[in-house]
């Protein structure tokens, strides 16, 4: 994450946090001045706590949308080094490719494979050999 989006992220915890604090003192100021000197009165009392009810859920909300932020940056450079080495491992897993092997047995030419085998164009086309005897045994050379 750069330097910008990391103090967008801390600004974002700590209104939480200074909304959540807010509310919370409001709370227990309101509850106070209503056990000390009866002062709101019902309508007033029930502005009050919905204000109050307004800034928890702000502050929860804000909280939560930098851990969520948090966690998905998490989350995106986990995948983005998990690319990086998957992508390694296949570059490392693959061996090089050398050039199939080509020849005559008696007069016919032949191709052999990477895994062995042979390939011998006879007359009546290409034909696969398991290996280089079995071609010789059946062109006769």
């Amino acid at each position: 994450m750069t330097a910008q989006i990391k103090r967008s992220v801390t600004r974002l915890r700590s209104a939480g946090v200074i909304l959540g604090v807010s509310a919370w003192t409001l709370l227990v100021c309101l509850c106070a001045t209503k056990l000390m000197f009866d002062a709101p009165r019902d309508g007033a009392l029930l502005l009050a706590l919905g204000i109050v009810i307004a800034l928890l859920v702000t502050g929860a909300t804000l909280i939560l949308v930098d851990a969520l932020r948090t966690g998905f940056g998490a989350l995106d450079s986990f995948f983005v080094a998990a690319l990086a080495r998957s992508a390694q491992r296949r570059e490392a897993a693959t061996p090089p490719r050398t050039p199939p092997r080509r020849g005559v047995i008696g007069d016919r030419p032949f191709v052999e494979n990477a895994d062995g085998s042979i390939v011998v164009d006879t007359l009546l086309g290409p034909r696969l050999f398991p290996s280089l005897a079995d071609a010789q045994d059946f062109v006769g050379s």
